[in-house]
């Protein structure tokens, strides 16, 4: 009995320090991650990072991969005289821009934000919440983030508690943009460079008409959008970007529209602009290519100007910067 009570206490003190030594090796290279995480100089994460951390702009770009690959910052910043960021990301909805502009509130709050959306930004996805964990390297810097990560399941939660899962899959990405980086965006903006095949590309949509479910997360998302952009006197702008392919029939475009609309909140389509129908502009039927982004953006600066609010005016004309003739 006693040499099984002595075998009991070797067994659980053991335990208790192989616990101790994992924790403390999570704690020890969850902090080396953080340090990388927060330095890489190029790649998505330099974009959200330069958002979440070090955002200084008076122009806040956020939204998808057409965000990304459709506002050129600089003709922004030339055209309305006001500094300007792209934290647009590749394959992110609007639960992730909603999260991320909440964390850059935290320090900065701009004057102005152009919220880039696509016709199904209120439908429901499947693979969208679960794309939510790129999150989990803000999870301390907000409780927005921990509601936002908590809609994948409990569980992400419950394995956030580890440091490193915090960056599951990312380390390779995060050495790679750290040690190798390829400062390849200008203030965010990523240009794509390739010419589509028009004559591979189908006009015709293959959507059929208002057969998508609402997703009352991403309505949410919006209202709270709306509501931070209210409450920090934010003007907002939501546009929908040129596309080749017409694909505005669904019952989350009608649903974005109300609530714009209700809010008082300037929304314009350029979906069916057809100076953008030209085949040269794109890259795919989805997202323009450098050359029509261009055009893009000097669109929606003019449309800007004629809207800014005196608001953001006032602010840019007491600010440090020269002020511009134009």
């Amino acid at each position: 009995m006693k040499q099984l009570k002595e075998n009991s206490n070797k067994f659980f003190t053991r335990l208790l320090l192989m616990i101790v030594a994992f924790v403390a090796v999570d704690q020890v290279a969850g902090a080396c991650l953080y340090y990388f995480f927060t330095h890489q100089a190029s790649g998505e994460y330099a974009v959200a990072n330069h958002v979440v951390y070090n955002l200084n702009e008076y122009v806040l770009v956020l939204g998808s991969s057409r965000a990304s690959h459709h506002y050129n910052s600089s003709l922004i910043k030339d055209g309305l005289n006001l500094s300007c960021f792209n934290g647009g990301r590749d394959g992110e909805g609007l639960l992730y821009s909603t999260a991320i502009f909440e964390l850059a509130l935290q320090r900065h709050v701009p004057k102005v934000v152009v919220l880039d959306v696509t016709s199904d930004v209120l439908s429901e996805k499947e693979d969208e919440k679960n794309r939510l964990s790129i999150l989990l390297p803000y999870l301390k810097q907000s409780d927005v983030i921990g509601n936002m990560i908590e809609k994948k399941g409990r569980l992400e939660l419950l394995k956030s508690h580890l440091q490193t899962y915090r960056y599951n899959g990312q380390v390779v990405s995060i050495f790679q943009h750290y040690f190798l980086s390829s400062g390849n965006t200008v203030m965010g903006f990523n240009p794509l460079d390739n010419k589509m095949d028009a004559s591979r590309v189908s006009i015709h949509t293959s959507l059929k008409p208002y057969s998508d479910s609402i997703s009352a997360d991403n309505v949410d998302a919006l209202n709270l959008f709306i509501n931070e952009c209210k409450r920090q006197k934010i003007q907002l702008f939501v546009f929908v970007s040129p596309r080749y392919n017409d694909d505005t029939q669904q019952n989350s475009y009608l649903k974005l529209k109300r609530i714009c609309n209700s809010n008082k909140v300037i929304f314009h389509d350029f979906t069916n602009d057809v100076y953008f129908k030209n085949p040269e502009y794109y890259s795919d039927r989805a997202h323009l290519n450098g050359r029509g982004a261009d055009l893009y953006t000097d669109t929606i600066v003019a449309f800007m100007k004629k809207r800014l609010s005196p608001e953001a005016n006032v602010q840019y004309l007491s600010s440090e910067e020269p002020v511009s003739q134009n």
